[in-house]
């Protein structure tokens, strides 16, 4: 049986108010800054293709910058610029993971990703291979605009929590996620973040404009009793699906390293539950792990089948590729091989217009 870790209390006080400075980790917020529903919040946006972005297969600062890929079906995917970079981030460590492309309400985009390392060393200034890559934890996320997904602006470093990680350092944020929050008219920022046990959770806290937050009281979403990555999180018939990796490996037993589904009816109101426990990836064989992370879940334009890009642990590039017609089953994705990916590491597909995509074409 996997141990279960006491969960943090369920909100983390703020110790200290910052100053905003938009090349700085800010969270300050404007309160009058509410964000009205639109098409785009309640998900009536069913556009013609879809974008992925995604990094690099190697973990160099080259590597480590926005690549796109495309699909008109969500199926066969085609990358942009060669495969190689459309955009390199000039702040923070010059290295983003994970990175997120978030329509928002206007119709315009964000990108959210992880900023990963500041120490700048390196194995050989030949490959450029980080020396201690990812081992220097932040608590601010990559943040840029975009209204075309071609030109990027107003880069900066959102400070998302002030909680303390692991051995007393600062909390990390990784795999940052967003939602528009209905209830609340704003956004909600979701990310992965250790506690000072090592326990990662899913955590959350709300902005109006992805510059400032409301504050840092930071909120667990998610947390089974044991580690997760790589949350990600649809909604699928009034509900809420998060979708993330058991991160609490027993090579003994052959539980954890794969992926489980959590639900929750309404969002906003209380945490997530485990939908069941079973991996979501390793069919009628659970006893066989598979080892996979950072699913990425995304409808097809049929609205009936889901589709699920997990990364191989520890092979960049590589992928296991699911679908379901039952979101709401954990036990109901199969494998298929009708999907043709680009090799990037996939962090997340968003929809887009054909015009959109037109654009994209012709600037790569």
């Amino acid at each position: 049986m996997k141990k279960i870790i006491k969960r943090l209390d369920i909100t983390i006080p703020a110790l200290c108010a910052a100053v905003f400075m938009l090349f700085g980790c800010t969270n300050t917020l404007a309160e009058d800054s509410y964000v009205q529903p639109t098409d785009w919040s309640e998900g009536v946006m069913a556009t013609d293709a879809w974008v992925m972005a995604g990094v690099g297969i190697s973990q160099t600062v080259y590597s480590d910058a926005l690549h796109l890929a495309y699909s008109e079906d969500g199926l066969t995917w085609t990358a942009l610029n060669s495969n190689a970079r459309v955009f390199t981030p000039t702040i923070g460590s010059g290295h983003i993971r994970d990175p997120y492309i978030f329509r928002q309400n206007d119709g315009t985009f964000v990108l959210l990703a992880a900023d990963y390392t500041e120490d700048g060393q390196y194995y050989d200034m030949g490959s450029l291979y980080e020396l201690t890559y990812g081992d220097n934890p932040s608590n601010c996320i990559y943040v840029a605009f975009s209204d075309d997904l071609i030109t990027w602006k107003n880069e900066h470093l959102l400070q998302v929590t002030n909680g303390e990680g692991t051995d007393g350092d600062e909390r990390h944020a990784w795999t940052p996620r967003a939602i528009y929050n209905k209830s609340d008219l704003c956004y909600d920022i979701y990310w992965t973040g250790d506690d000072s046990d090592g326990v990662n959770h899913v955590y959350v806290t709300q902005t109006y404009d992805f510059i400032s937050v409301h504050d840092l009281d930071s909120h667990i979403i998610y947390s089974p009793g044991y580690s997760v990555t790589g949350a990600g999180i649809v909604k699928a018939n009034s509900k809420y699906y998060l979708f993330a990796r058991d991160a609490d490996i027993d090579y003994a037993t052959g539980e954890g390293g794969d992926i489980q589904a959590a639900v929750l009816d309404t969002w906003g109101d209380g945490a997530f539950s485990l939908l069941s426990g079973t991996y979501c990836n390793r069919g009628d064989d659970q006893d066989t792990p598979v080892y996979v992370e950072n699913p990425c879940v995304y409808e097809l334009e049929d609205g009936v089948t889901w589709i699920m890009i997990a990364q191989e642990s520890n092979y960049a590039g590589t992928y296991q590729t699911l679908s379901t017609t039952d979101i709401s089953s954990s036990g109901s994705w199969e494998e298929i091989t009708t999907l043709t990916l680009p090799e990037t590491v996939c962090a997340s597909v968003t929809r887009i217009t054909a015009d959109e995509l037109e654009a994209l074409e012709a600037a790569y």
